[in-house]
């Protein structure tokens, strides 16, 4: 009976934890210049109530966060009074048309009282309501809601990439990403109403540059960019990366695409992919110098509110980069490519290598022994190269016994949509020297083909991540966050949950070959207290050694309806929330002691309960740098 009450325990912690946490869905624009102040568009859910904003890194500060209402449906006369008054403003007249008869009956919006003092950003906001009919079939309910950031990044503020996340009196939201550029920005135009002469197009004369965008349905993106005759240039947008996965859209990510036009109107210039990644990068050489048109537009025609992009303009020609290096704590050996030596494989060990030119196969030779489990795992694609590996494994007379092509990973962590990378695990069959193949499947190769192979068993080891990288909850209570348990190399023993202050106050086990566990954390202030970052620790014994891993913070989304991707971010984050919902009231104490007294006449009537407790498309946009 214990054991049930307290597993009803954790799991009303965990929804309490999740019930009205804000969602942040897009932020835009997605990056500003170091040394200026930005206004940037929050959408998301349960936005209201924001109060500020928490960004990673030094040297950026939000300074003033602005709830946008929900604006509501007026009817024809009230409409066309709102717009009235807008084109009045712009036109440079502040008064107010004449209000009709029976305006006290029109629909309330703050906005609406205010339109001549609402800045450019806000009117915008409220032009686009009142002039573009919303289709509710077609709007993204995590994404209606708006706040607006005032962000400042001092002049020495290190460029690079940041996350942001919101704070509510909900509590506080997982992170975006943003980016800090030492080059100017340059922001596509504010939307403009029918009727009015759209604004010229952006025009960036001076590279290094950035430029922001967002693309709605059916929308194609254009920037002038004047560039030099018999000079290099790299292109590389950033898109997919801000919005990795999608859960209702088919692809279920954003697929920009870049087209430069050269100033005759003809394609000088197309880029798609990068390799595998959905974000394009274009590299071309300028024969001609002169202004041409750089489009962005997703590949199928789609948009929404939420797909947002940057693209940073540099001269020169930027190589691809991989992301990661698995493998790191095994031995290597140091040639850069195995040099044809026989290999004992009793213990693990790492080989890098390069499949240089298309169709070309590494070739390795392993002494086996009968009955011998021979493992082998390749590290491509998770290290972000362009290679999709395949293992074949050749016995001592030259026949093939093994094929691997893929081997998904029991926890899909990372932003990289396919898990293509080989693992292949056999007893061999008989004493002599087997033959192992490392193979791109489509015959590629080049430059950024590289891999390394780890040959030999698996260490027993272990990673744990959270599904949610913050935990909202109120001054002096719990809440709980689940954690979900890589075991690897046979590991399957317990792990601890080390304490580390308040947050965790005291040990906490993951039984025996549990993959999943929920961590009740808590907030010993008794009052609201600004968001903080914590690391969560985890302890194993393996082979008569302590291992200590941090728990990785991350957030869980769904990809195309189906599948699960746990997204890594910096901090995990402990938020206060100040919503309203009453906390539990201590019992009351039972009266002093007294002689009696007799009873008070009564009418008969049923006494008065006491009162309940309360219950706990979007527009284009710009942001003018200053």
């Amino acid at each position: 009976m214990m054991k049930t009450l307290l597993s009803i325990w954790g799991v009303l912690l965990l929804a309490g934890s999740a019930v009205g946490a804000p969602y942040a869905g897009y932020l835009y624009p997605a990056g500003m210049r170091a040394g200026t102040r930005v206004r940037v568009l929050v959408g998301g859910q349960q936005l209201y109530g924001v109060v500020g904003a928490v960004v990673s890194g030094r040297g950026v500060r939000v300074v003033k966060a602005i709830n946008v209402p929900g604006f509501p449906f007026p009817d024809g006369r009230q409409r066309k009074w709102l717009q009235d008054w807008l084109k009045n403003l712009e036109a440079g007249k502040n008064e107010r048309p004449p209000l009709p008869d029976n305006a006290e009956e029109w629909r309330k919006c703050v906005w609406w009282d205010k339109l001549d003092q609402l800045d450019p950003l806000e009117r915008m906001l409220v032009t686009y309501n009142l002039y573009v009919r919303q289709n509710a079939l077609q709007q993204t309910p995590s994404l209606r809601q708006m706040a607006i950031l005032d962000i400042v990044a001092d002049a020495d503020a290190p460029p690079g990439e940041r996350e942001i996340r919101v704070v509510c009196r909900s509590g506080v939201s997982a992170p975006k990403l943003f980016y800090i550029d030492a080059a100017p920005h340059f922001h596509e135009p504010l939307y403009t109403r029918p009727g009015v002469k759209k604004p010229p197009m952006p025009h960036v004369k001076e590279l290094p540059a950035v430029i922001n965008g967002q693309i709605m349905p059916g929308e194609t993106d254009s920037f002038k960019v004047t560039l030099k005759s018999d000079t290099d240039y790299t292109f590389a947008l950033v898109g997919w990366k801000l919005l990795p996965f999608i859960g209702d859209a088919v692809p279920g990510h954003f697929q920009p695409v870049l087209e430069l036009i050269a100033p005759d109107g003809k394609e000088a210039a197309f880029a798609d992919d990068e390799y595998f990644l959905p974000d394009p990068v274009m590299r071309f050489r300028c024969a001609r110098g002169g202004d041409y048109i750089l489009k962005i537009r997703d590949n199928l025609y789609r948009g929404r509110q939420d797909f947002v992009y940057r693209v940073t303009l540099n001269p020169g020609t930027e190589p691809y980069r991989m992301s990661g290096r698995s493998f790191p704590n095994l031995d290597e050996f140091p040639e850069e490519e195995y040099d044809g030596r026989i290999l004992s494989v009793r213990r693990a060990l790492v080989i890098p290598g390069k499949l240089a030119k298309p169709g070309e196969c590494d070739i390795y030779r392993i002494a086996g022994r009968k009955g011998m489990m021979f493992e082998a795992a390749l590290a491509a694609r998770r290290d972000g190269s362009p290679l999709d590996g395949v293992l074949t494994l050749l016995d001592p007379a030259g026949h093939e016994i093994a094929y691997v092509d893929d081997t998904p990973r029991a926890v899909n962590v990372g932003a990289i949509p396919q898990q293509t990378d080989p693992e292949l695990r056999m007893t061999l069959p008989a004493d002599g020297i087997y033959t192992l193949k490392v193979a791109d499947l489509n015959k590629a190769g080049g430059a950024d083909y590289c891999y390394r192979l780890r040959l030999g068993p698996e260490e027993p080891d272990f990673q744990i991540y959270t599904v949610n990288s913050m935990v909202s909850m109120f001054p002096g209570q719990s809440a709980s966050v689940k954690l979900v348990v890589e075991r690897l190399g046979g590991f399957t023993g317990p792990i601890t949950i080390v304490p580390d202050g308040d947050a965790v106050p005291a040990a906490r086990v993951i039984p025996e070959n549990a993959v999943e566990y929920h961590l009740v954390l808590r907030i010993s202030a008794r009052k609201a207290v600004p968001p903080r970052s914590i690391r969560i620790y985890a302890e194993a014994q393996i082979r008569g050694r302590t291992v200590r891993k941090k728990v990785i913070p991350a957030d869980i989304f769904n990809q195309a309806f189906a599948y699960d991707h746990l997204l890594p971010a910096r901090d995990f984050c402990l938020g206060t929330r100040t919503d309203g919902r009453p906390r539990p009231k201590a019992p009351a104490k039972p009266p002093a002691k007294s002689s009696p007294q007799p009873p008070a006449k009564t009418s008969g009537a049923t006494p008065p309960k006491p009162p309940a407790a309360s219950a706990g498309k979007t527009p284009k946009k710009d942001a003018p740098e200053k």
